[in-house]
């Protein structure tokens, strides 16, 4: 399904874009045009074309600062997008808004409307209404990391479905809308932008654009006819997107470019000879959005109202769902956060990506951390016994003498130390609710004991302490007891013994 939606049917909307109004232009070039209603209502026309043309404008140009800030890197120029879309859209939307009531509330208009007069407006409104939703309510402001490199993949002809993978669930239908009304472009009265009449600039201004050089049927290039302008505006959109997509450096941080020294030998090989991004500009298209391009936490979206708690500054390496007795995560631990998300946080998983492009995110993790330490032993997992009653009753009583302080007697995470608990300074992070399944870092039977065993980490002042001091037995006996009782059935993975 991903590569139907990311990879398959953007080909069609861009076929379907830039082929369909030259077919027109040939066959019915008379139908090129907005079908005006400008003598009904003119003053309601005016204000709602104003907003809307300029808004689009405005949106047009957010839009290619977000596409070349993306493929570069620049989180000044994928914060111009956003405030310049958040003007526009609002212009936008207002001005389409009102010249849909217009077009329903006069009878003159009314009655002169065809359907793609109304679909086009509702197209508009969902599409800009999403994206404004994102900027203003979820502010997810870097979406255009993902966007950029994905969109930058189709131009060169190597569909990377996977960088539209982690992108929100808001960002993917903003997109797939947006391809969805390029398709239907051409069909509608809206394909009148394809014969602007540039030729304006270069005639004398007492020349009349005539009927006879507007429809003649010879196809011509000097910037006369409708024909010429679409001609020289299509080939240049398309010029330009395949340009940028293949002559546009990647971004590198440090001298990590493409390949990176996790993912040597036959492993990088692969990755470059396919074209698939990797490292630092995977780690940009994927991640920059949230921890920054520097990886300093302070990406665009960090104040998303959609996390959990604030995004990780890699810098400092102080990750909390490890898997080692030193509570230093190790690459095991980078690659199943990177690979499974932590979904109660906020931070999606990474599942689509090929195990050399994880790896070399690893890598990247690594030299954004500085001065990086060992990370010690792994935290020793004895095999899981089966998981019977009697185990679950030992498990419940070790939850209420360890546990329920914090995460409350049912799990709810409203334990007596509760309030107590702080992410950051001044920033307090509840226990996770493990009635509602919030279990960051994954509920099959492993993770769950690592957590009780490694604890979560947080420099001085851990989130959870180490409960090492349980033997491997006590340890199962309280997975079996959450698994069974506290956490809802449905959010169960992983393995589970057979219970007598």
């Amino acid at each position: 399904m991903s590569t139907l939606l990311w990879a398959v049917f953007p080909y069609v909307a861009l076929t379907l874009f830039f082929v369909v109004p030259f077919i027109r232009m040939i066959y019915r070039p008379f139908g090129l045009t907005t079908r005006a209603s400008g003598m009904f209502n003119r003053g309601v026309l005016g204000f709602a074309s104003l907003l809307l043309h300029w808004g689009i404008i405005l949106l047009f140009i957010g839009h290619l600062s977000g596409f070349f800030g993306g493929l570069v890197g620049s989180q000044v120029a994928v914060g111009a997008f956003f405030w310049i879309g958040l003007v526009g859209g609002a212009m936008a939307i207002v001005g389409s808004f009102v010249a849909l009531v217009r077009r329903l509330t006069v009878p003159e208009v009314r009655a002169l409307s065809q359907l793609d007069d109304y679909v086009v407006h509702l197209f508009i409104i969902a599409i800009i209404a999403l994206g404004l939703y994102q900027s203003v309510i979820d502010r997810i402001w870097g979406a255009a990391f993902p966007g950029a490199a994905w969109f930058a993949s189709l131009w060169r002809f190597r569909p990377e479905p996977e960088l539209m993978a982690g992108a929100g669930l808001f960002t993917q239908i903003h997109v797939l809308l947006g391809f969805l009304f390029a398709a239907y472009f051409p069909f509608t009265k809206l394909i009148h932008v394809w014969t602007y009449p540039i030729n304006i600039a270069v005639r004398p201004y007492q020349s009349m654009r005539t009927a006879a050089n507007k429809f003649r049927r010879k196809w011509e290039f000097a910037l006369r006819t409708d024909k010429s302008f679409l001609t020289y505006f299509a080939a240049s959109m398309v010029l330009i997107l395949v340009a940028a997509a293949f002559l546009i450096r990647p971004p590198t941080l440090g001298g990590l470019d493409l390949t990176t020294p996790a993912v040597e030998v036959a492993a990088a090989d692969t990755v470059a000879d396919r074209g698939v991004q990797n490292g630092y500009p995977l780690y940009v298209s994927q991640c920059a959005r949230c921890h920054g391009v520097s990886g300093d936490g302070n990406g665009l979206g960090k104040d998303s109202p959609t996390f959990g708690t604030l995004p990780r500054d890699l810098t400092a390496g102080l990750y909390r769902f490890v898997s080692t007795q030193s509570g230093i995560a190790s690459d095991a631990d980078l690659r199943h956060v990177i690979v499974e998300g932590l979904p109660s946080s906020g931070m999606p998983g990474f599942a689509a990506l090929t195990e050399e492009q994880v790896a070399s995110l690893v890598t990247v993790l690594d030299r954004l951390w500085v001065e990086r330490p060992e990370p010690g032993p792994a935290v020793a997992v004895t095999p899981q016994p089966p998981f019977t009653q009697e185990l679950r009753g030992q498990g419940r009583q070790l939850y209420a003498d360890n546990c329920a302080s914090c995460h409350g007697a049912r799990g709810a995470g409203d334990g007596d130390a509760a309030a107590f608990i702080e992410d950051f300074p001044g920033h307090p992070l509840p226990p996770a609710n493990l009635a509602a399944g919030e279990v960051k870092a994954g509920t099959d039977p492993v993770q769950l004991y690592y957590r009780i065993a490694a604890g979560i980490p947080n420099g001085d002042a851990p989130l959870m302490p180490s409960f090492s001091y349980l033997t491997p037995e006590e340890i199962w006996a309280l997975v079996a007891y959450l698994r069974a009782e506290i956490l809802p059935r449905g959010t169960l993975n992983g393995a589970l013994a057979a219970t007598p």
